[in-house]
């Protein structure tokens, strides 16, 4: 089935028609129904029953705005794993996905629609809001940054539809702000630190200064929190930080600041073509600066180019791990996108469309072993799921609905050896990040009942 975009229509949905004959009393419509298969049922829960020969997932992803090169490649990953669920290809068929058989789900096709974020928190709610109370969507996926991301929960809480969240980082998401509803494969803002911080200490050494760039929203002052807690007890001296709006284009206002901290690092707390534009600045005015960007991108490097020299960070995924999940997932990129050739950079997978393809075959080989569309159902079976995406081992936690997984840690190349979509060089995936369920933050996640 092909792309379809999303309407921002007020209108009344199926589900909230469905509610109102129940509440008036009414059954000829709230007494009928059918399963995922069409089994009939009395159970209403979201857009659950999925009537038709089709059921529709929904694709909410930036499509503009300053992480519109991320979301698009979501996009190509949540529509790459659609092909494989209903032609074969790829994961189906393999470990956790061997529930698929590439010929749809339940015996109906998979289809999807699309919306755009713009990168903006109210616009992801809106195209969210209009995916599922116009559109029927089984489930919701997206959220190319943590404040859009966290709209979505919101959405997929009150509506009853599965969220499964892409590139959003912070810890709320499957924290304080979790719900049942919603899964993450991403790793957090603290399984970042927990990450990077050894690597740092190897790098630099313990008698270290540092200083940080955050953004201006949510997310980035939750990292500068986060790192600044971490390596102050890991014996770091914290030296001081700016805050950036989000969207800024000039850097170079914070040069001075920077040149009077004296620090030894720069840590960027930034995302995006806000990353890019940071790396780019500084690395001009200052080229030996040690700098750390904790969450890589490859949108990041490639905007930024040789400015990644040597810069530190976390990437959800690289090209270059080499698994038989991986080597699979970057083979049927390559195919679908340049007909098997590696011989431009939009035939390697990055990290947010490796994401959005695990996400997007997670949700529907939890279906196809559910054996119903059944939210409260699939809920249960992706709670405490163990599967691989190329990365190692990993748990869809019960506890939080957070996956817990290696963390790739990488370096950014030369610019003359950034070539075919590889900007980085991988330094190791580290398996050390994983906290209880009596931590924070998921000691503040109550996800309530079925």
């Amino acid at each position: 089935m092909g792309r379809r975009s999303v309407r921002r229509e007020s209108g009344v949905s199926r589900r909230s028609i469905l509610r109102t004959a129940g509440a008036a009393g009414v059954v000829g419509l709230a007494g009928c129904g059918g399963g995922g298969n069409g089994t009939p049922t009395g159970e209403q829960i979201g857009n659950y029953p999925v009537t038709g020969d089709t059921v529709t997932f929904g694709f909410n992803v930036a499509q503009s705005g300053p992480f519109s090169t991320a979301g698009e490649e979501e996009l190509r990953g949540h529509e790459l794993a659609v092909k494989h669920i209903n032609n074969g290809g790829g994961w189906v068929g393999q470990s956790i996905f061997s529930s698929l058989s590439g010929d749809g789900l339940l015996g109906k096709t998979v289809d999807f629609v699309v919306g755009d974020t713009e990168s903006d928190p109210e616009s992801a709610r809106l195209s969210a809001e209009s995916m599922v109370n116009n559109q029927d969507v089984i489930m919701l996926s997206g959220g190319s940054t943590s404040d859009t991301a966290l709209e979505h929960q919101r959405v997929a809480g009150d509506a009853e539809v599965v969220y499964m969240a892409t590139m959003s980082q912070i810890d709320s998401l499957t924290g304080q702000n979790c719900n049942r509803f919603t899964f993450r494969e991403m790793f957090n803002s603290t399984m970042t630190t927990r990450a990077l911080t050894p690597v740092l200490l190897d790098e630099y050494g313990e008698d270290t200064e540092f200083f940080q760039i955050y953004s201006q929203d949510d997310w980035g002052n939750a990292q500068r929190q986060l790192f600044a807690e971490t390596l102050r007890e890991a014996g770091w001296r914290f030296t001081g930080s700016l805050v950036a709006q989000v969207g800024t284009r000039d850097f170079s206002q914070y040069v001075p600041d920077i040149e009077n901290a004296s620090e030894d690092v720069l840590i960027l707390n930034l995302r995006g073509l806000d990353a890019a534009n940071a790396l780019r600045t500084f690395r001009e005015a200052f080229p030996d600066e040690n700098i750390v960007v904790p969450l890589y991108t490859r949108a990041v490097a490639q905007t930024a180019g040789g400015a990644i020299e040597n810069v530190l960070g976390t990437a959800a995924w690289d090209p270059s791990i080499d698994t038989p999940l991986s080597n699979t997932f970057r083979s049927a990129f390559a195919e679908e996108y340049q007909g098997g050739t590696a011989s431009s950079s939009s035939s390697v997978p990055s990290g947010p469309a490796h994401v959005a393809y695990t996400q997007t075959l997670l949700y529907a080989s939890a279906v196809a072993r559910a054996g119903t569309f059944n939210p409260n159902r699939v809920i249960s079976t992706l709670e405490g799921a163990q599967y691989g995406a190329g990365v190692g081992a990993q748990t869809m936690r019960e506890c939080d609905h957070q996956s817990i997984r290696p963390v790739p840690i990488v370096r950014g190349r030369p610019e003359s050896q950034q070539d075919f979509g590889r900007y980085f060089d991988l330094v190791k995936t580290t398996r050390d990040v994983e906290y209880s369920c009596q931590e924070e933050p998921a000691s503040n996640c109550s996800l309530g009942g079925s």
